[in-house]
């Protein structure tokens, strides 16, 4: 008799999870891992900040345009980064030897930078461009 019990207890106990488990389950329209976004009042200052950071964001990730070049002179490090094969570390590195060593002027110079070897230079070659003159030694 105990053994009768003990099953229908384990009978009626799945059968109550098989039950929930069904009424909390998504509608069958829904994917899976379906999640629904709820809109949220933002400041007004969010917003302008949050449209600056999505013009930042759509620039860097704009690829140059056929003939468009990069002045290495005067580019940011975001711009910089535009190029091809250069990450925001390399850029960086970029633009700290820029503002220690002075302006790039010329390809020839850019050979400086830790890292700018003659493949790189090649790569670069149809995408940059550079304002400043280097004075000459005395």
């Amino acid at each position: 008799m105990d053994d009768r019990r003990a099953a229908l207890l384990l009978a009626l106990l799945a059968l109550s999870g098989a039950g929930v488990r069904y009424a909390l389950a998504p509608a069958p329209a829904a994917p899976p891992g379906d999640v629904r976004l709820v809109a949220v009042d933002t400041p007004p200052h969010g917003d302008a900040a949050l449209r600056a950071a999505a013009r930042a964001a759509a620039r860097l990730a704009r690829p140059l345009l056929p003939g468009e070049r990069v002045d290495l002179d005067r580019a940011d490090v975001t711009e910089i980064t535009r190029l091809p094969r250069i990450g925001p570390a390399f850029a960086q590195r970029i633009v700290a030897w820029r503002e220690q060593h002075g302006l790039f002027g010329s390809l020839a110079r850019l050979d400086s930078v830790p890292g700018v070897g003659p493949g790189l230079l090649e790569t670069l070659r149809p995408y940059v461009m550079f304002s400043g003159v280097i004075p000459s030694a005395p």
